[in-house]
């Protein structure tokens, strides 16, 4: 059964997906050390922590866009927006998963302590 929209934040929807999706690849063409000087730049958030690297890679996803009450959140195909009962994912970058996990030798950018001890 089609559901209609039943208030604005659902008309809104289309606007917030295409201003996410623009964000996604422009935040998709970095590499991943360019990534975590943004997330670190733009949400504040401790990417030495790997628990934070999460929540500073949406904030970072938000940063400077209008929601409309749309929240975002990880999920494993990528990133959700969710509004109430409704809910829609969209694919993520694949530098989004070299930054949320272990980085490979050679990258400034390391899970570890910067010392290398």
């Amino acid at each position: 059964m089609l559901e209609l929209p039943k208030d604005v934040n659902d008309l809104l929807l289309a606007p917030v997906i295409l201003a996410v999706e623009r964000r996604l690849e422009e935040l998709g063409a970095l590499d991943v050390d360019e990534l975590a000087d943004r997330v670190a730049l733009e949400s504040d958030a401790n990417i030495d922590d790997p628990a934070r690297r999460v929540e500073g890679l949406l904030r970072t996803v938000a940063y400077l866009q209008e929601m409309h009450d749309w929240d975002l959140a990880w999920d494993e195909r990528g990133i959700r927006l969710t509004h109430g009962a409704h809910s829609v994912v969209l694919g993520a970058p694949k530098v989004f998963a070299q930054f949320l996990t272990a980085v490979g030798p050679g990258s400034r950018f390391t899970l570890g302590d910067p010392r290398g001890h």
